[in-house]
């Protein structure tokens, strides 16, 4: 059955006023077309809605029941209309976001909770290696990724959102597990444990440049994938590694401290990736993230 909603809006009112004047008065029409109206409505369905006479308008068993389910119909299609509005200018949405591991420790649990103070947005967040996060939002798999470098690629926008400390995690019972602070020149002797390239070549290569910035290219025992593996090798070997400083909020066991890196130079970024022609919702969240980032005094 095909109605046209003008129909259904003017019996509403028509029923909230039962006065044919004040009803057309607040639809701004003319009398004569508020009871055109009406009668095709009640045509239309093959119900009579109203009894009317020319003193009095009152609605019937029926026009009662259809008045409450027709005002609950036309809230819902407002409601569904405003939504779609909201998506198509980004104030609404479920971005899919993609994020390393390091990044969950903190940057990407701040990053939710923000987004769930707003009444659009939202986020379905995946954990994946550094390598599929890039692919991820180049395949479309996801809207957003969340890496420790620039990916320098034409056809992804890359923002700055956040620049963490490192801190250097030594195990129990190493020789620096009673100090506060180091600086990487203290410890270039020292066998450290590093993120493979295989799994995170940015991470890896932001990492390289920290050493290097620091003069020595380290000895390394081992390289672990991202998680509890690296904390394993850190006992193993009596090594110790870099991490952002993020990372002791997890406290992971095997850890004995976390040293802050005194050089001002020993950062990791996050950026926040998405394609050059993505919706309005997703710049929306990137928009969102950088005020975030912002807030948190990140930058």
């Amino acid at each position: 059955m095909n109605i046209d909603f003008a129909l259904l809006r003017s019996f509403v009112v028509l029923a909230e006023e039962l006065h044919f004047a004040r009803a057309a008065e607040r639809l701004y029409i003319e009398q004569p077309a508020l009871s055109q109206r009406t009668r095709r409505l009640e045509r239309r369905i093959a119900v009579q809605l109203f009894d009317r006479d020319t003193r009095n308008v009152r609605l019937t068993p029926a026009g009662v029941e259809f008045l409450n389910d027709i005002r609950d119909v036309l809230a819902r299609f407002d409601s569904a209309v405003a939504r779609a509005q909201e998506t198509a200018s980004g104030d609404r949405g479920t971005i899919r976001v993609a994020y390393t591991f390091s990044v969950g420790y903190e940057t990407l649990p701040a990053l939710l909770t923000g987004l769930d103070t707003d009444s659009g947005l939202q986020a379905e967040a995946l954990e994946l290696w550094e390598k599929d996060v890039l692919d991820a939002v180049r395949r479309r798999r996801q809207d957003v990724g969340l890496v420790r470098y620039d990916p320098d690629d034409p056809e992804l926008a890359s923002v700055l959102i956040r620049r963490e400390r490192l801190a250097l995690a030594v195990p129990h019972g190493h020789h620096l597990a009673t100090l506060m602070s180091v600086s990487l020149s203290e410890v270039s002797g020292e066998p450290f444990v590093i993120i493979p390239r295989s799994v995170a070549p940015g991470y890896h290569a932001v990492i390289e440049k920290v050493f290097a910035r620091a003069g020595f290219a380290p000895k390394t025992v081992a390289n672990a994938v991202p998680g509890s593996r690296v904390m394993t090798d850190l006992q193993r070997n009596n090594a110790v590694a870099l991490l952002p400083m993020s990372a002791q909020r997890v406290h992971p066991e095997g850890v004995a401290a976390f040293l802050r890196i005194e050089d001002d130079f020993a950062t990791l970024p996050v950026r926040l990736i998405y394609r050059e022609d993505s919706s309005t919702a997703v710049r929306a969240f990137a928009d969102r993230a950088q005020q975030i980032a912002r807030e948190h005094h990140w930058l």
